[in-house]
């Protein structure tokens, strides 16, 4: 009751009449509420319900720190602080009131067994997901390619920014593209050393087009401003968009369009066989993927897809507002994808013969950009996330340790089962990323599920009190900042969110 009683008090912090003194609060509270936790933690309570409020209490604590520190624009920092304290405290209400009321009814809610049986079901639900995704995007065995006649014009858009080699074979890739009506634009986004531009002019000859990147307009995230600024100039009927580390083959081209020309789509998202990396950088590129592919994107209408490579119709991205309705928006793609699948325009594609080579550290940074703006920028979502994944997926490993240590072998049964299902599951991810079977993630899985939840807590702490970082550029500022609403198509977009109403 006390933590309860402490999660009230910071929602009153956040009425108009208590803001002014919400840091001198909001620091009672903190004190309160984490001296209340560990109390609890010491005292040696066991039961599951009791553990959780405590867990969700800490995010509490978080969300009240945020209204000491956080650089947010006051009044938008007092209704995000209001929501995830509302959301917070219903849900400890709800777990208290479910705890009781089984303790009244004695029933044994903090049994392995139950747990253990729910562990099994998601990672049952992950491994169906992981597989449907393999089955449905593995089409290139299908595809009929078009005669060069019948193909539209393409346009591929780059926007580049302190390149170096890995510019140069990304072009030469798409110079040997054996696509008959093809556009190379390259955007240098004022790059700080001179390579880049220099790079993009050694290759006019085979009809690159260097573009000049506009000045820099502070109402952009910069990745999204290149973009706009591409498709502008852009002249194909197709418009394809894609990384300097990018690879192609030389029927990558045609095998795209033609897919999305046969199956009659307005967006086609791509994804690559990845370079092989040293083990210890092996887990980075498989989170991401995961992200995509082993949740049930499709039925909750959020359709997976990746920035490193993606097409759709110049004139479909135009109606839907082209980039200016997502001017702040991380994942831009995702907005167009989302709005493609409605009208069963879209598609996601595995192709092992795309290549990504992105150094490790690019990658580390993509994933610490990605993932708090996944999560809607909400304590509450990175908490309900935490706990399915700690709860969901690491406590396979205490069912385990309970069935050796008391002879159980229900719980010992149970407890292999969901590792299995768990393990098959990144071991699949593992496969599709690198194209080639690997060790790591059928043993390793649980310490890939904590680095998980590490990111998403260093994603979180960095987004709200530190810098985010995008090709030397902070992002964070763009993507944290308040907005009106836009409506696109019957569509509400926050500028800025990761939010689709």
């Amino acid at each position: 009751m006390l933590l309860l009683a402490t999660g009230f008090i910071g929602l009153l912090i956040t009425l108009y009449r208590l803001w002014p003194f919400r840091r001198y609060l909001a620091l009672v509270a903190i004190i309160a509420t984490v001296s209340f936790t560990v109390l609890l933690l010491i005292t040696g309570y066991t039961l599951v319900f009791v553990d959780i409020i405590c867990f969700l209490a800490l995010y509490q604590a978080f969300n009240l720190f945020r209204v000491v520190k956080s650089k947010i624009q006051p009044e938008h920092l007092r209704r995000i602080s209001q929501t995830t304290a509302v959301r917070l405290l219903l849900a400890q209400i709800l777990i208290a009131a479910l705890g009781l009321s089984a303790q009244y009814a004695k029933l044994l809610i903090n049994d392995p067994l139950i747990l253990g049986v729910s562990c099994c079901l998601l990672g049952l639900i992950m491994l169906i997901s992981t597989r449907r995704s393999l089955t449905e995007t593995n089409k290139r065995h299908v595809v009929k390619k078009l005669i060069d006649s019948e193909l539209p014009t393409l346009t591929v858009c780059i926007p580049a920014r302190n390149e170096t080699d890995s510019l140069i074979a990304c072009l030469n890739s798409l110079i040997a593209n054996d696509y008959p009506k093809l556009e190379i634009l390259v955007l240098d986004d004022h790059s700080t050393n001179r390579r880049t531009p220099e790079i993009i002019r050694s290759f006019a000859h085979d009809g690159v087009v260097f573009i000049p990147g506009n000045p820099f307009n502070n109402e952009w995230l910069a990745k999204n401003w290149a973009y706009e600024q591409l498709l502008e100039m852009s002249n194909g009927e197709i418009v394809l968009f894609c990384g300097a580390d990018t690879r192609f083959s030389s029927d990558a081209l045609k095998i795209f369009v033609s897919m999305l020309i046969n199956e009659k789509r307005t967006m086609l998202s791509v994804m690559p066989r990845n370079d092989h990396t040293p083990w210890k950088f092996a887990w980075i590129q498989p989170l991401r993927y995961a992200w995509e592919v082993s949740l049930p994107r499709r039925g909750l209408d959020r359709p997976p897809v990746l920035p490193t490579c993606w097409l759709a119709q110049k004139k479909f991205l135009i109606e839907s507002g082209s980039f200016k309705a997502v001017s702040r928006r991380v994942s831009p793609e995702s907005y167009f994808a989302r709005l493609a699948l409605k009208g069963n325009g879209y598609s996601f594609l595995q192709y092992p013969a795309l290549l990504s080579q992105k150094p490790h550290s690019e990658q580390l940074e993509t994933v610490v950009r990605l993932r708090y703006p996944q999560l809607r920028r909400q304590p509450e979502t990175v908490a309900l996330l935490t706990l399915i994944e700690a709860l969901g997926g690491l406590y396979l490993l205490v069912n385990i340790i309970i069935g050796v240590l008391e002879r159980n072998l229900l719980y010992l049964s149970l407890g292999f089962l969901g590792f299995i299902l768990f393990a098959t599951t990144f071991g699949q991810v593992f496969k599709l990323t690198y194209r080639s079977r690997m060790i790591i993630p059928y043993v390793l899985w649980p310490a890939i599920l904590l680095l998980d939840i590490g990111l998403m807590h260093v994603s979180m702490w960095k987004y709200e009190f530190g810098t985010v970082l995008w090709r030397g550029r902070s992002v964070s500022p763009m993507v944290m900042r308040h907005s009106a609403f836009e409506h696109l198509d019957g569509v509400s977009v926050h500028s800025g969110s990761e939010n689709i109403h």
